[in-house]
């Protein structure tokens, strides 16, 4: 066997090791993408359904998208006296942009994590939203003013 020939087949092999990792990562990218994308798009529409509730100031509707464990640390009324101290300093609410969203499977189940501009009358404010899905659906976890 020549030189050319033993250097010719260890470049196959390497191409055909190669190629196989890089079938696996596509693979491995085509199954999972798809699913991140729609927990992704779940998310932002649970929490525009929320926002969009707030904006038309139907707070109760807006608290239904809320978690459990959110209603058990901030009762309805005190949900309200929020929200109605938001307009009185802000004006009304006017529109939100999220303008980051993530999603993570941790091991407790799945979170999101968005970043809105809230745009109110008299200007804008930056909240963080936490959400988790629970049951099947995903909710308001938390939120905060930053």
């Amino acid at each position: 066997m020549s030189e050319e020939t033993v250097t010719k087949s260890k470049w196959t092999a390497r191409r055909k090791v190669l190629t196989a990792l890089l079938i696996l990562v596509v693979i491995s990218t085509m199954v999972i993408m798809p699913t991140l994308f729609w927990e992704l798009h779940e998310a932002n529409k649970v929490l525009h359904g929320f926002c969009d509730a707030l904006i038309i100031k139907q707070y109760k509707l807006a608290y239904d998208f809320t978690s459990k464990e959110f209603q058990t640390s901030v009762d309805f009324q005190n949900f309200i006296k929020v929200h109605d101290g938001l307009t009185l300093r802000m004006g009304d609410l006017k529109s939100v942009e999220i303008t980051h969203s993530e999603i993570k499977d941790q091991s407790d189940g799945w979170y999101g994590t968005a970043e809105t501009t809230m745009n109110f009358a008299r200007g804008s404010l930056v909240f963080t939203y936490i959400l988790k899905k629970i049951n099947g659906s995903w909710k308001i976890y938390s939120y905060h003013e930053e």
